[in-house]
């Protein structure tokens, strides 16, 4: 526009006589360099505003079909690479939740899988013993005590995975109530582990506690807390063979307190070190009768986050070592 100008200006201008001469032959010039030019500027506008909007157009299309991992690659002006930004931004974020809800669709998948599993298991053991007694196959005391027995383990097994699975579900409630009150954690660990003593000493494995004598103080809910170690060493003792040695041990630090619980028995292998807290996952993948429910480590994962805590595994130098991490001044409502 402004080459325009000053060319038409050139043809006008008298520079003699300080005069502008116009006629109409200059004036259709003007007005065909004007049109010319603006022709050429819609040209040249629709070409850096349209291509750009384009490519955006096509990106959310194909976004619209499931297709996340769309990025927009664009050169243009400052508005246009705000726009860019945040529709990368918003890509991310939907590619992220479509990996994080198909991960759950699987974990629910694979979660049904297993509950049906388990549940079927004891329950047709029930069910053949339940029938060898209606066809009068136990003949003798011994057998019927023997049968009867199985059938009450099986049927209590059951029973502990529906009460363990109910509770699950209602520890992942966001409004589950978490009664925090201070506390003795050093007291609280000494009593868990000496209501565990007996039962390990009776399976031939040796308990070793570094518990500090004087308080660790701490708000947490002792109902809660008490379940997830009593998980922990409950898995010590299905899970490992004899001879195993465990080791308890509380450590105080400025902000928090941390609870391990350490074997070195079977062992946790890497494969499964991601996905051990996750329901009906087991430290074995081949999945033995153990009597357990799969659910314990899941559960105990659960109350620390309600804890606002941490649950970690280390399953390094032939150990496995699960940390519980509570925070020590937290208050109901964090």
């Amino acid at each position: 526009m402004g080459l325009v100008v000053v060319v038409f200006l050139m043809l006008v201008i008298d520079l003699n006589s300080q005069t502008i001469e116009l006629t109409l032959p200059m004036l259709l010039l003007l007005l065909a360099l004007f049109g010319m030019s603006i022709y050429i500027y819609g040209l040249w506008t629709a070409k850096r505003v349209t291509r750009p909007l384009e490519h955006i157009a096509e990106a959310i299309e194909r976004m619209g079909k499931g297709q996340y991992n769309e990025r927009l690659l664009i050169t243009g002006d400052y508005e246009f690479s705000v726009i860019q930004h945040r529709f990368n931004e918003m890509a991310e974020s939907l590619e992220q939740a479509e990996k994080e809800n198909r991960r759950l669709q699987e974990g629910k998948q694979r979660m049904l899988a297993d509950l049906s599993h388990d549940l079927k298991t004891p329950i047709t053991t029930i069910q053949g013993y339940a029938k060898a007694f209606q066809l009068g196959l136990v003949d003798n005391e011994e057998k019927k005590e023997r049968y009867l027995q199985l059938m009450y383990n099986k049927a209590t097994l059951v029973t502990e995975l529906i009460d363990d699975l109910f509770r699950l579900s209602k520890l992942e409630r966001t409004d589950y109530p978490v009664l925090l009150e201070q506390g003795d954690l050093a007291e609280l660990l000494r009593k868990i582990a000496a209501d565990y003593y007996d039962p390990f000493e009776e399976k031939g494995m040796a308990m070793e506690m570094d518990i500090p004598p004087g308080e660790v103080l701490a708000n947490y809910d002792s109902a809660l807390m008490g379940r997830a170690i009593g998980n922990l060493l409950s898995n010590v003792l299905l899970h490992n063979p004899e001879g195993t040695e465990v080791f308890i041990a509380l450590e105080e630090l400025a902000d928090e307190v941390v609870i391990t619980v350490q074997d070195n028995g079977v062992g946790i292998s890497d494969e499964l070190k991601d996905v051990i807290f996750e329901p009906f996952v087991r430290g074995d993948a081949a999945r033995p009768g153990d009597g357990g429910t799969g659910l314990g480590l899941a559960i105990t994962k659960q109350i620390m986050e309600l804890h606002r805590g941490v649950l970690r595994l280390d399953n390094r130098n032939g150990l496995t070592v699960f940390e519980l991490v509570v925070c020590k001044k937290l208050s109901a409502g964090e």
